[in-house]
């Protein structure tokens, strides 16, 4: 004959059987959210906004080893990850702006001539485009975006450029010669990049996609600080009218792969000003800053732009503006938007 269990010892059985249902639940949600979130990281996905791959810092080490052509490239998986169209009224054409994840077993060096869209643009060839941002002052730097997949890593990943003949298109294909690379597929009807995603502010790392990268600061008032230049190899006090102020700029610089860098000129252009100032010769500095004006930079180096503007106590200096930087081999000086206050 079978007896009734005392009734605490069955409300404690009926307690430890809910638990272990709870915790069963919990692992099996956890689980699930895991694989949903993190098993598959590359899948193509669409951005609504925000940069692509932001970045803080410049690389640490400059004049690194530059990995030789990859020659085996069925040992190398390359995939979408995600990726924002942009499409702005000023310029003709529409663009996409693609991350990929590279696995190899090697170093890689891949050029972007294996990658072709279905408009027939092959995206080692987009200089053209890339000439047409710059001259409305829309930089792919900002987006770290890339021109060749150059790394020494074995994991990485890369943005590059991806430009439409024109506009209106719903989709984009991409495809490519590489052995493991699928074709990729770009919804254009829906996602918008935003203009201030191209464009540099100070502490932004701007880059060139290949050769250098290099970080520019704030404004430093050093209005008051003695300034010198060299005379036939000796040091002479620089003299400024007591009204001028004074500023600097910091600049760091890394070439990448030992390429030279080298700020040829400098402008400060305020906003809404009929007025531009030119960057001090590179034979000016301070007693603790040196000049990194036409410096050659084949490694990482830092150093200052030094500039000045009249300014009689009546009228403060509060400009808003761009300053231009002019490097040697480039076309398009670079535009960073900075503030004298």
């Amino acid at each position: 004959m079978q007896t009734k269990q005392p009734k605490d010892e069955y409300k404690q059985s009926t307690k430890r059987l809910i638990w272990i249902l709870v915790i069963l639940v919990i692992l099996i949600v956890g689980f699930v959210g895991y694989q949903l979130y993190f098993a598959n990281p590359h899948e193509g996905k669409k951005l609504t906004s925000g940069d692509l791959n932001p970045k803080t810092t410049i690389v640490e080490k400059g004049n690194q080893e530059k990995p030789v052509e990859t020659k085996k490239l069925e040992d190398t998986k390359i995939s979408l990850v995600d990726y924002t169209v942009y499409d702005f009224d000023d310029i003709p054409f529409a663009f996409v702006i693609a991350k990929l994840h590279l696995q190899a077993s090697q170093p890689t060096n891949i050029s972007l001539s294996h990658f072709t869209t279905s408009e027939g643009i092959v995206l080692s060839n987009t200089s053209d485009y890339v000439k047409q941002l710059e001259e409305h002052s829309y930089f792919l730097g900002r987006q770290n975006v890339w021109f060749s997949l150059v790394n020494n890593d074995l994991s990485y990943d890369a943005n590059i450029f991806i430009p439409l003949k024109g506009k209106g298109a719903s989709s984009i294909r991409v495809t490519s010669d590489l052995d493991g690379v699928s074709e990729m597929v770009f919804d254009l009807s829906t996602v918008k990049g935003e203009k201030k995603m191209l464009t540099y502010e100070a502490q932004d790392v701007i880059t060139d996609g290949k050769s250098y990268e290099m970080v520019v600061s704030k404004a430093f008032d050093i209005t008051g600080e003695m300034l010198y230049t060299t005379v036939n190899g000796e040091e002479e006090p620089y003299y400024l009218p007591s009204t001028t102020k004074v500023y600097e700029f910091e600049i760091q610089a890394v070439s990448l792969f030992g390429d030279e860098v080298v700020i040829e000129s400098a402008q400060y252009v305020p906003n809404g000003i009929n007025e531009v100032f030119d960057a001090m010769a590179s034979d000016v500095h301070s007693l603790k800053d040196s000049n990194i004006l036409n410096k050659s930079i084949k490694e990482k180096d830092q150093g200052y732009l030094f500039f000045y503007a009249f300014n009689p106590d009546e009228a403060p200096i509060t400009y808003n503006g761009i300053l231009k930087l002019k490097l040697k081999g480039q076309d398009t000086p670079v535009e960073v938007t900075v503030n004298l206050n």
